[in-house]
């Protein structure tokens, strides 16, 4: 018996959501610039053909992935109108009270919060641009908010940006691999970390 238009539709959305979840994974362990169609052909169990007939480059899927992410999985966006709503020294205590949540979150939110921490550094070889925000240029802007305001020493602010997402992204590599009872962290030690 045949299937219907939207038995057709259903098989459609779950190869495309396989197809998406597989690649978030891959961007997440490997960065944007190291994935290529093949491999996301290889992890998600397809030919290059379906990879194609769903998205015509990488550039798509990770927009696709961002458009997930605000639907699906939206506590894991990066809150940066809420960060420079409060600016400099508030707007830091936002960010970094959004990524000690991380310590309650699944997979998935731990691999759509890594391929956002390190977008800037993974996606130089992009053609098209790529939807979302980029934590790395919220955290220079509220750092130097913070210097103006006296808030905080003057520092370099790209590297302190660069080193707190560095630890950031070493933390979900932890959460990761760790078991349950290793996801504990002290409520503040982020913030401790970048006002210092």
């Amino acid at each position: 018996m045949p299937r219907t238009p939207q038995q057709n539709a259903l098989i459609r959305d779950k190869r495309r959501t396989k197809i998406l979840l597989k690649t978030l994974k891959l961007f997440a362990i490997k960065g944007f610039d190291e994935v290529t169609i093949d491999a996301i052909s290889t992890e998600s169990g397809c030919s290059h053909g379906l990879v194609y007939h769903y998205f015509e480059k990488k550039e798509d899927i990770f927009n696709a992935l961002f458009e997930l992410q605000r639907e699906d999985y939206n506590e894991t966006l990066f809150p940066r109108i809420m960060s420079t709503t409060a600016g400099g020294l508030a707007g830091l205590k936002v960010a970094c009270d959004h990524y000690e949540r991380l310590y309650n979150a699944d997979k998935t939110q731990l691999y759509f919060l890594k391929v956002n921490a390190t977008r800037d550094y993974t996606t130089y070889t992009a053609i098209k641009t790529l939807n979302g925000e980029s934590p790395f240029k919220t955290l220079v802007t509220l750092l130097n908010q913070a210097i103006a305001n006296g808030e905080m020493l003057e520092c370099d602010v790209e590297a302190k940006a660069r080193l707190f997402l560095d630890l950031v992204v070493g933390i979900i590599d932890r959460l990761l691999s760790a078991e349950e009872k290793e996801r504990e962290i002290k409520p503040g030690a982020l913030f401790e970390f970048i006002r210092k």
